[in-house]
C-alpha cells in the first residue's frame, strides 16, 4: 500500500527523441505527420517524459518512468479507416535494462487476439482472444501520447472513440470535446482538460484531481536531465559517533515450497547497556523495498526504517532490517510471492535473531508499516513468544475495499467537480476496481480478499497502533477499527495514537495527504513525536520483566 497508482510519467532525452524521429529504412517513404516530447509533472515535480512519432499508419511512443523503474515502448498500426489493427508493448526494467513483459494485440475479423509474455526467471506466455468491434486506439495506464493522439485526430471536432484498455482488457468509450483552443477527454475514469496550440496539438493538460500537469516540450528550450534516473548507492554503515554499531548480515529463509534463499540486511546493536538486547524486526510496505524502506525516486531522502533503528538504539534496542526478497542484497523470487509468503520471511528473521547471542530471544518485537502492519499480526498470532507489535498505518479492511477508497478519494476531495460529474467518476472508478482484470499477480489476488481483522483478533501481545490523520492510502478511521477489534477479542494492552497533519508516510502533509503530493515533499524525515512515541512504548514493553499485558 506504499505503492502509488495513477498517471505517471515519462522521460526520453533529446538524443532519444532524435533516434525516435529517425524512421527505419523500411518505412522511410511514409512521412512523419507529427512528433514530439511531453513532460509530466505531479505537484510541481517532474516525474517523466514521453516521446511520440506519428505517421498516417503508425503511432510509436517511448517513455521512461524513474518513479516506477520502468521503460516502455509501444507501436500501434492503423488501417485506412483509422482503426487500430496491431499493438505492441514492451516493458523494461529501467535499472537493469532488461525486458520484463511483451504484450501484443492483433485484430482478426471481429476479434482481437492477444499474446502476453512475462519474463521472470522462465518465460511465461499467455494467449487469449476476445470478440470486439473495431477500436481506434490501445492504451496502457502509463501512457499519455495515445490520449493526445485522439485529440489531434479529432481535428477540432467533437468525436467519440473506442479505446482498448490494456489493464482492463476491454473497450472503453472516450469522448473528445473541442471548445475553441480547449479540449476535454472523458472516459475510462478520466476527465482531462487540455489546451491546444495553433496547430491543434495538445500543448498542456491539467488534471486537478491528481495534481497532474503535462506540457509539450518546445524544441530549442534547454531541457535539464530528468531526476531519479540513477539510484544512489546505499550506505548502511554507522557513523563514528553513532550510539550503535551496524553489522551486515544474511538471514536464511527456507520456505514451505521453493528453493532456500537469503535476505541481506543490517543488524544495529546499541552501544549502551549490555547484551543480550531486546530487538525489533522492521517490516516494509508493499512493493519491493530496501531495508531502509527508501522510496526513491518517489520521495527523495526518505529512509524511515534507518531513522527508527537509530532512535531505538538510543533506547537500548537492537534492530534488524532487511531488503525484501529479490531486492537489493536479498535473493529469492518475489514474482509469485504473496503477503503470506512475506510473513514467512519475517518469521525466518525472528528465528534467526533468536539464535544470536546478542539478542534476548523472549524480547523481540515487530514493527510494520503499511503492508508490514498487515504482516506483523499474522506473525504474532502464530508465534506467542513475540513480545509486542507496532502497526504503522495498518489497514482494517479487505484489499478490495482499500482499493475502492483509494480510487474514489481524489474525486471526493476535488472542489472543481459538479455533483453529477463526481458521481459519474466515482462510479467508473469503483467499476474498474471491482472488475480489474490486472489481478493476475498472486500478490494482488491475495490482497484483494484478505481481511486483516481476522488475524488482528488473534493477537494477544501488546499492540501500538500509529496512524497519520490525513493518510489517504489507509484512512485514519481504520486505526480505531483495528484497536476496537483487538480489544473486543480480549487484548488488554492496545494503544492507539493518531498524529495530526501526517500522511501515510508519517510526514507532514503540505496539502491534503494525497499520494499525489509525495514527489514534491521537501521534509522527508519522520518527526521526533512519532519516533519518541514508538521508542518509549517499546522500551517499556521490552524491558527485562516488562509488562506484557496484552496476554
Amino acid at each position: 500500500m506504499t505503492n502509488v497508482r495513477g498517471f505517471f510519467g515519462w522521460r526520453v532525452a533529446a538524443a532519444s527523441l532524435a533516434a525516435l524521429l529517425a524512421a527505419p529504412a523500411a518505412r522511410a517513404q511514409e512521412p512523419v505527420v507529427d512528433a514530439g516530447l511531453y513532460r509530466l509533472f505531479q505537484s510541481g515535480a517532474e516525474l517523466g517524459r514521453e516521446t511520440y512519432r506519428r505517421t498516417a499508419s503508425r503511432l510509436e511512443t517511448s517513455m521512461e518512468i524513474p518513479l516506477l523503474g520502468l521503460r516502455m515502448t509501444t507501436s500501434t498500426e492503423f488501417d485506412a479507416a483509422g482503426h487500430a489493427t496491431r499493438f505492441l508493448l514492451d516493458a523494461y526494467n529501467l535499472t537493469a535494462d532488461t525486458l520484463m513483459l511483451t504484450y501484443e494485440a492483433v485484430a482478426a475479423g471481429d476479434s482481437l487476439r492477444f499474446t502476453q509474455t512475462r519474463r521472470a526467471g522462465a518465460d511465461r506466455e499467455r494467449r487469449w482472444s476476445k470478440a470486439a468491434t473495431p477500436v481506434d486506439a490501445f492504451m496502457a495506464s502509463q501512457t499519455l501520447a495515445p490520449l493526445f493522439d485522439l485529440v489531434n485526430r479529432a481535428g477540432r471536432r467533437d468525436t467519440a472513440y473506442r479505446v482498448w484498455g490494456v489493464e482492463a482488457d476491454s473497450a472503453v468509450s472516450f469522448a473528445v470535446t473541442i471548445r475553441g483552443d480547449s479540449a476535454r477527454v472523458s472516459g475510462g475514469g478520466a476527465d482531462a482538460p487540455m489546451v491546444l496550440d495553433a496547430a491543434g496539438r495538445v500543448a498542456l493538460m491539467d488534471v486537478s484531481v491528481q495534481r497532474l500537469h503535462v506540457e509539450r516540450w518546445v524544441s530549442g528550450d534547454t531541457l535539464a536531465p530528468l531526476p531519479g534516473m540513477h539510484r544512489p548507492t546505499p550506505d548502511y554503515t554507522a557513523p563514528a559517533d553513532a550510539p550503535y554499531t551496524a553489522v551486515e548480515v544474511r538471514v536464511p529463509v527456507r520456505p514451505a515450497s521453493g528453493d532456500t534463499f537469503s535476505l541481506g540486511g543490517t543488524l544495529t546493536l546499541p552501544k549502551q547497556g549490555r547484551a543480550p538486547y531486546a530487538a525489533a524486526v522492521m517490516i516494509t510496505g508493499s512493493g519491493l523495498q530496501d531495508r531502509d524502506e527508501n522510496l526513491w525516486p518517489l520521495v527523495q531522502g526518505y529512509r524511515p526504517f534507518r531513522q527508527i533503528a537509530e532512535r531505538l538504539a538510543e533506547a537500548g534496542i537492537a534492530v534488524l532490517r532487511v531488503d525484501d526478497r529479490s531486492f537489493g542484497a536479498s535473493t529469492g523470487d518475489a514474482h509469485a510471492a504473496t503477503t503470506e509468503d512475506f510473513a514467512g520471511d519475517v518469521a525466518a528473521e525472528v528465528a534467526w535473531l533468536r539464535g544470536r547471542p546478542e539478542i534476548a530471544p523472549g524480547r523481540i518485537a515487530l514493527v510494520g508499516h503499511s503492508e508490514g502492519a498487515i504482516i506483523a499480526p499474522m506473525v504474532a498470532a502464530r508465534d506467542p513468544e513475540i513480545a509486542a507489535i507496532v502497526l504503522m498505518a495498518g489497514s482494517a479492511k479487505p484489499g478490495t475495499q482499500v482499493l475502492r477508497d483509494q480510487a474514489i478519494g481524489p474525486f471526493e476531495r476535488a472542489s472543481d467537480l459538479t455533483p453529477q460529474r463526481r458521481s459519474e467518476l466515482e462510479a467508473e472508478a469503483i467499476r474498474q476496481v471491482l472488475g480489474d482484470s490486472a489481478t493476475t499477480s498472486p500478490w494482488m489476488k491475495w490482497f484483494r480478499v484478505y481481511d486483516p481483522l481476522t488475524m488482528a483478533r488473534r493477537v494477544r501481545q501488546p499492540v501500538l497502533i500509529l496512524q497519520g490523520e490525513v493518510d489517504r492510502q489507509v484512512s485514519a478511521g481504520q486505526a480505531d477499527t483495528l484497536a476496537a477489534a483487538m480489544r473486543g477479542a480480549g487484548n488488554r494492552d492496545v494503544t492507539e495514537h493518531v498524529f495530526p497533519h501526517l500522511n501515510h508516510l508519517f510526514l507532514v502533509s503540505p496539502t491534503d495527504g494525497s499520494p499525489s503530493e509525495y514527489p514534491a515533499l521537501k521534509d522527508t524525515a519522520i518527526g521526533h513525536d512519532v519516533l519518541d512515541t514508538l521508542a518509549d512504548w517499546l522500551a517499556q514493553r521490552l524491558a527485562p520483566g516488562g509488562a506484557r499485558r496484552g496476554r
